[in-house]
């Protein structure tokens, strides 16, 4: 399954690079901080405690700085990484093409950094003004399309994406791949990888650009990066990627061993207490979001392997906020606090009117996007939708991106008391993009296609067939999952909801979601397939409601109700966040947990199955939980596992009934059905979490 075959080409230039390492230079620390999601003040989020969350205040670009500037006294020999979503994500981006953002960003200090795929849906325009070496004539030409653009002041890696035109620049990167910079006299390698799911949010935002696909071809383009930071003396070479925990994992699996040190991790919101470890050696970290700031502190000796340690640092009201950041977070949002700050957004003409602090309504009910399977605030929105279109059902794509809004009523650790008030700033995290809203038909077999292939992109086994957010949301439809079964194959059964009448392959049924202007006719929510699409009129000005305006209607008229509902069924009873420490599963390696030996062996010359008892046990204080996985690897050709329960990454694996408490163990048996009698020879690895 993790096989080596593609190291040997690189093995030299990494002998190379091991010459040439700088002498030992103390202590680096590297300041990992990852979609920001143009948050400028602070806010409420989600916490995980144990098996439970709790709302707390979070982020606010004031005290980032703060904490920031006190790493930096502690160790000067630090470098400041940006990673991810950055100019998109909020109000004050949204209706300035990102400009709003970039000062108070450019005044964090930071050294480095890599774009994220939100970061691109201003179009391929802005895209390019914002980040790319243009000539003056490039410049003049693309401004008269965009305006002007703001640019961040820091240098920003992008190794995965390429030019396809104009025929003059096609097949180069559109950002520099690799930077090696002196970091307290040590050359590290820095090596940059955007988002790679730009082309499937619309094609449009991709144009001119070729994005880097698959699991293989990224094995190869880090090694081939690596081994010339090596070879040009890098004693570090890390990796700051925006393709998100789970890939990044995965990566950390397959590289040449020791090609890298470390994968910095954004996209997927992660908040990464303990690196997760991949069996190259490189260890793996997401700093969560705005709200959490990453430490990681390498120790650098000669003739010695680097030493790690890391700390995910919250960024809460216990720092005090930077004076002179606050006053560019203030002057940023100046205009969005008039009493009618009469903006128009650049993309789709979605005008501002009110202050972005004003009270639109009230919750009553707990509001958040915080599961990947089904959230309360994407249940009330589309309840809402749903009444309002007066369809079957309603759809709203699966953002990773909210507010925290607890329900009126709720008592804070403080002793105050929440109201559950949604500010015009909450509707603009919630949908922080100028979409419009329509009705379509569609039938039961292609609604079937689109919520498998949703499930299959948040939980695949193979992560690269990962893509988007999280699930979408969904009124009206009652479904019944098997999240453990194989991609394709998760949907069991579709209902109505209302009467819980089954929806066959060939029933047709009306849906209310999303419009984009550059969407096909037959396309909602970013999915082909649907029949006789139409805008859904906002009878006060004539044309198609933008989602954050009927949003706003449903809260006044009372159309918001209680998002608590679960009406997507794991028949699997998959445990998910908190109960897992990710909000989108992840399947962890636990094998150095884990002692597991042969009990019994007896193979049957009629059938041609092996028998084979193991016993796991657990050597750890910790419980594993599930759901488990033993993989089985390396099997020899013809030899197959009769009794798999499924597959990961191309190996059989046999699912483990219950958690395996601390010290504790249990039995397995393999089926391994063979054509030989005698013993197949083969290695076990043990996996908790995911799906």
């Amino acid at each position: 399954m993790h096989a080596r075959r593609h190291i040997v080409p690189h093995l030299a230039a990494l002998a190379l690079g091991l010459l040439a390492w700088q002498a030992s230079a103390g202590t680096l620390t590297f300041i990992h901080v990852n979609d920001l999601h143009a948050h400028l003040t602070p806010h409420l989020d989600l916490v995980r405690d144990g098996d439970t969350t709790r709302p707390a205040m979070r982020g606010g670009l004031a005290r980032l700085a703060t904490l920031i500037k006190r790493i930096r006294a502690e160790n000067p020999d630090s470098v400041v990484m940006n990673i991810g979503d950055t100019f998109h994500g909020g109000v004050e981006a949204l209706f300035t093409n990102g400009n709003a953002i970039v000062d108070p960003v450019n005044a964090l200090g930071i050294d480095i950094g890599v774009p994220g795929n939100w970061d691109f849906a201003y179009g391929p325009d802005v895209t390019r003004l914002r980040y790319v070496e243009l000539t003056a004539m490039e410049r003049r030409l693309l401004s008269l399309r965009a305006g002007g653009i703001k640019r961040p002041a820091y240098a920003n890696l992008a190794a995965n994406v390429t030019f396809t035109m104009p025929a003059g620049k096609a097949g180069q990167t559109i950002l520099p791949p690799t930077q090696m910079r002196t970091v307290g006299g040590v050359k590290v390698g820095f090596i940059g990888l955007t988002s790679d799911i730009v082309p499937e949010m619309h094609a449009s935002l991709a144009m001119g650009m070729s994005f880097l696909e698959g699991e293989s071809d990224y094995r190869d383009l880090i090694d081939r990066h690596a081994a010339a930071l090596r070879a040009a003396g890098a004693r570090l070479v890390v990796v700051m990627s925006e393709l998100g925990l789970h890939k990044d994992y995965r990566l950390a699996d397959v590289v040449a061993p020791g090609a890298v040190d470390v994968f910095f991790s954004a996209h997927t919101h992660e908040a990464v207490f303990t690196p997760l470890k991949g069996r190259s050696g490189a260890i793996v970290m997401e700093a969560g979001n705005d709200g959490w700031l990453g430490r990681l502190d390498v120790v650098v000796t000669d003739g010695q392997a680097p030493r790690f340690t890391w700390r995910l640092l919250p960024v809460d009201e216990t720092l005090a906020e930077d004076p002179a950041m606050k006053a560019l977070v203030d002057a940023a949002r100046a205009p969005f606090l008039a009493a009618d700050p009469n903006l128009v957004a650049p993309m789709g003409g979605l005008a501002l009117h009110h202050p972005i602090t004003g009270v639109v309504g009230h919750a009553h009910a707990p509001m958040d996007r915080r599961d990947a399977l089904q959230s309360s605030f994407n249940n009330a929105w589309t309840d809402a939708l749903k009444t309002y279109a007066g369809s079957d059902l309603a759809l709203s794509p699966g953002f990773r991106f909210d507010a925290v809004v607890p329900e009126s009523g709720f008592a804070y650790e403080d002793g105050h008391v929440a109201d559950g008030e949604v500010t015009w700033e909450d509707v603009y995290r919630y949908f922080p993009v100028p979409y419009t809203l329509a009705t379509g038909v569609v039938s039961g077999a292609r609604l079937k296609e689109i919520l498998e292939s949703n499930l299959s992109g948040v939980f695949s086994l193979d992560n690269f067939a990962q893509h988007g957010g999280w699930v979408d949301g969904y009124a009206g439809l009652s479904a019944r999952l098997d999240l453990a079964r194989p991609d394709g194959e998760r949907v069991l059964a579709l209902a109505r909801s209302a009467n819980a009448a089954g929806i066959g392959a060939d029933d047709l049924v009306s849906v209310a979601g999303c419009r984009r202007p550059m969407d096909a006719a037959d396309v909602l929510c970013g999915y082909g397939g649907f029949q006789d699409v139409a805008p859904l009129i906002n009878p006060a000005t004539g044309g198609a409601w933008y989602v954050q305006d009927l949003f706003v209607h449903a809260l006044e008229n009372g159309l918001l109700g209680d998002g608590t509902r679960a009406d997507l069924v794991d028949a699997a009873a998959t445990p998910l966040w908190p109960s897992q420490p990710y909000v989108q599963p992840l399947p962890v390696e636990a094998t150095s947990q884990a002692r597991i030996t042969t009990r019994n062996l007896r193979y049957d010359r009629v059938t041609g199955i092996h028998t084979i008892v193991l016993q796991v046990h657990n050597t750890g204080d910790t419980a594993l939980g599930l759901p488990l996985k033993l993989v089985v690897e390396g099997l020899p050709a013809g030899t197959t596992l009769a009794n798999a329960s499924g597959s990961y990454h191309g190996a059989p694996y046999l699912a483990l009934p219950a958690a395996l408490p601390a010290r504790s163990s249990t039995t397995l048996v393999l089926k391994l059905k063979s054509p030989r009698p005698a013993p197949p020879r083969f290695r076990t690895a043990l996996y908790t979490g995911g799906v």
